[in-house]
């Protein structure tokens, strides 16, 4: 039992350096080999972003979830997304945020700009990222845990969770792993 959280955890760890690499040099997630364009960063505003749950983090347990963080912060999200119990906003500003990532066995660590979105599942985790225009809300996937920033300025980001049910992720998401053959 433990070796399976320990493999878990370092599935997980794996899924959010891939992330990580991912949108913080404008790669993709894997499905395709076409390039990310740069996200430029939006300006800074004054005024604080809305968010649909307010600063009520709680509101995050289910993994579903739009919160406006405006300091360091720890957000609980219930074991989705390959077994994250905790996602950890430790710096944000008007370009985005850097998080940690919590499970029974370890952890990650990443970085979440605007115009991104994170998937973390059991065994990997990817990337996504697209220029201009509103943000839409991920879609939800079984066994995938979602991350996306909404808005960002000097006065707080809003970060959107979107979980699917629990479950294994779906098969276009798992690695293959190649057969050797036996002579």
């Amino acid at each position: 039992m433990r070796n399976s959280r320990q493999a878990k955890a370092m599935l997980t760890m794996l899924g959010a350096a891939l992330a990580l690499a991912g949108c913080g040099s404008g790669g993709s997630d894997g499905a395709d080999d076409a390039a990310a364009p740069d996200v430029p960063a939006a300006p800074p505003s004054s005024a604080a972003p809305v968010a649909a749950d307010g600063t009520d983090f709680t509101a995050c347990t289910d993994g579903n979830c739009e919160v406006l963080v405006s300091a360091p912060a720890d957000i609980p999200v219930g074991g989705h997304g390959g077994g994250i119990t905790k996602l950890s906003v430790v710096t944000l500003d008007a370009a985005g945020l850097s998080f940690k990532t919590e499970t029974d066995g370890g952890g990650g660590s990443g970085e979440l700009k605007g115009g991104c979105v994170l998937t973390f599942y059991s065994g990997g985790g990817g990337s996504r990222c697209t220029s201009g225009g509103e943000p839409t809300a991920p879609e939800a996937q079984t066994g995938v845990l979602a991350m996306q920033l909404v808005s960002a300025t000097d006065k707080g980001v809003v970060v959107r969770l979107v979980a699917g049910p629990d479950g294994p992720p779906p098969s276009s998401l798992v690695p293959r792993i190649p057969q050797i053959p036996s002579w």
